[in-house]
């Protein structure tokens, strides 16, 4: 066996001793998103394609009803996805970085972790992440999510759910890469006693991958709903390009942000059970410290 295959079985080996930082950050990750991220993405979407405003798009599922369209289809991919994304991160980092904490890591394992959780990823989750997109826009017309998966199958065939994976790809290793390969440098840029530094990190990483990956997210979206990406948005100039990027980057704060805050964590989290008393005993020793016994009344 070579050196490079004792590595990765190793590495393999010390993700499976610290599985809990996978299912409990990628549970608290998908319902720290869940609420928040269905109406918004919705609205993406639909800009994306028709190209009108955000708010227009807003609007327009708000009066048809039609903004939680999505809501049982994400709800049924979110949290597995999540668990799916935290297993990779914590496998690179099992892998790459000798501590096995991410915040020990150098630049260069920092990156390295990103690119290649965003790449590994991209199999497993553009089947969900398809449906999920089709569910979004009301014009498919798809009576549920189990109805546009048949249709789908039916229509386009099975490998209509890996449309645009290539792009896929690409906008998942760029976007990681700012998100997770940018954030030891963020995160020790900004002031050392600054409140919530670990979700300003985030928010600020999250920005930064938006951006870099965005061309990839407009091809992504052309290829899934069928359209030309040439004719249609890179032929119409940089607005075009750019539809939906603000709240698409808003967004992505939003998935950064519970990066930020989780990713720091991961180490305790592999912990299990135990991760759960140690958080349930700071949460009341902090009650204990605002709320103090009054002081026995002298006779």
């Amino acid at each position: 066996m070579s050196e490079a295959q004792s590595n990765v079985l190793a590495a393999l080996e010390r993700a499976k001793k610290s599985a809990w930082a996978a299912v409990i950050g990628g549970t608290l990750h998908g319902l720290m998103e869940l609420p928040l991220v269905v109406p918004i993405e919705a609205s993406i979407t639909q800009t994306q394609i028709n190209a009108k405003s955000f708010m227009w798009n807003f609007g327009d599922l708000f009066k048809r009803r039609m903004l939680y369209r999505s809501l049982f289809t994400t709800a049924c991919g979110l949290i597995p996805k999540c668990w799916i994304h935290y297993a990779w991160l914590n496998f690179y980092i099992q892998l790459l970085i000798p501590s096995g904490d991410l915040r020990k890591a150098s630049k260069k394992q920092s990156a390295m972790c990103g690119i290649l959780t965003g790449a590994s990823e991209v199999v497993f989750l553009t089947p969900f992440n398809f449906v999920k997109f089709r569910m979004q826009r009301p014009e498919w017309q798809y009576k549920s999510m189990f109805d546009c998966v048949a249709r789908v199958y039916r229509e386009e065939g099975p490998l209509a759910y890996w449309k645009g994976t290539h792009a896929v790809f690409w906008r998942n290793s760029i976007c990681m890469l700012g998100m997770v390969g940018f954030y030891n440098t963020v995160e020790q840029s900004l002031p050392a006693d600054m409140p919530f530094k670990a979700l300003a990190a985030g928010s600020l990483c999250g920005i930064a991958g938006s951006f870099m990956s965005y061309p990839f997210e407009m091809l992504r979206a052309a290829r899934q709903h069928n359209l030309s990406f040439r004719e249609e948005m890179w032929g119409k100039g940089w607005r075009r390009m750019l539809a939906g990027y603000v709240p698409g980057a808003c967004r992505i704060v939003l998935h950064s942000a519970a990066l930020g805050i989780l990713i720091p964590r991961m180490k305790e989290m592999s912990e299990g059970v135990g991760w759960f008393k140690s958080v349930g005993k700071q949460a009341t020793d902090m009650v204990k410290a605002e709320d103090p016994k009054p002081a026995a009344k002298k006779d």
